[in-house]
């Protein structure tokens, strides 16, 4: 059944196609008062699968996650998405808990949206951080083992249909030694139900992603690249490209890790985020 409104009792931020979910968590420690962070997440996935990493931004930062459209607790996608959609949910979002700039944080597809959040809203972006993503084009083989599992996930569920893209996400090491990590990210997947609606429209808007010939106008925008070298779904050339293209962005290159960087390597990733923040902090404070 569509729903036209809202039944589930968190905050929403009201857009023309619906509402989008959020909440805000931190920060934690007394007197803290850094910048605000907001998390962007990827394909088919809620907020729920920032679980690893929000425990070490929320401290000392406000971070704001969100429910991409057609995920969580958002409203059901009803046709077509676009990359500039949905970096406007992101805007409606920031509004809606009243923050003007914020550090804006994308993991995959959610990396992308963070892109174009960047390019059309820059007023809004204190700086970025851009993880295992790309700049897009239609170059590179497609990613099969997550077109076959997206086409059979309806038909026999996410935990049957996991196995098949699990060695394009994961690190070698890390579904061989910590299987544990694993199941914890697939109970949560589970728990999502994502419709596979708005997996083929997330798919429809990564699949017209390409930024290539605008990111030397985020010129001065302080920003972090960071990618696993196991990644397979989204290579590191993808990543080392992306920072190529953007002026003066830093890359962090995570050994033995895949796509999924905080499952494969949760404190080194943290550990090059809340760098990439302190260093954006000193620069600003220089700069006022």
């Amino acid at each position: 059944m569509r729903q036209d409104r809202n039944t589930t009792g968190v905050p929403d931020a009201r857009t023309s196609n619906g509402w989008i979910a959020w909440r805000d968590e931190g920060p934690n420690q007394p007197g803290a008062d850094q910048d605000p962070v907001v998390l962007i997440m990827g394909l088919a996935a809620s907020s729920r699968l920032w679980f690893r990493l929000l425990p070490w931004l929320t401290p000392e930062h406000r971070v704001i996650v969100f429910d991409n459209r057609g995920t969580g607790g958002s409203a059901p996608v009803r046709g077509r998405l676009t990359m500039a959609g949905l970096a406007d949910d992101v805007v409606t979002v920031l509004d809606a808990a009243g923050i003007e700039r914020a550090h804006v944080v994308g993991a995959s597809m959610g990396g992308m949206i963070a892109q174009h959040v960047a390019l059309d809203h820059r007023d809004r972006v204190r700086s970025l951080v851009l993880a295992c993503t790309t700049a897009g084009g239609r170059n590179g083989a497609p990613p099969w083992r997550l077109l076959a599992s997206a086409a059979v996930r309806p038909l026999i569920g996410p935990q049957r249909s996991f196995p098949l893209v699990a060695p394009t996400l994961y690190a070698a090491a890390t579904l061989r030694d910590q299987p544990d990590r694993v199941a914890e990210d697939l109970e949560r997947r589970t728990a999502d139900s994502t419709s596979p609606l708005t997996l083929y429209a997330q798919l429809g808007a990564i699949a017209m992603h390409d930024t290539r010939a605008r990111l030397t106008e985020l010129d001065g925008l302080p920003t972090l690249v960071v990618h696993g070298l196991e990644d397979r779904l989204v290579p590191p050339a993808r990543g080392r490209q992306l920072a190529e293209l953007i002026p003066d962005a830093h890359l962090e290159l995570i050994p033995a890790c895949g796509h999924l960087l905080t499952t494969d390597a949760e404190e080194q990733t943290a550990g090059a985020i809340l760098a990439h923040l302190d260093r954006s902090a000193h620069t600003a404070q220089r700069a006022s």
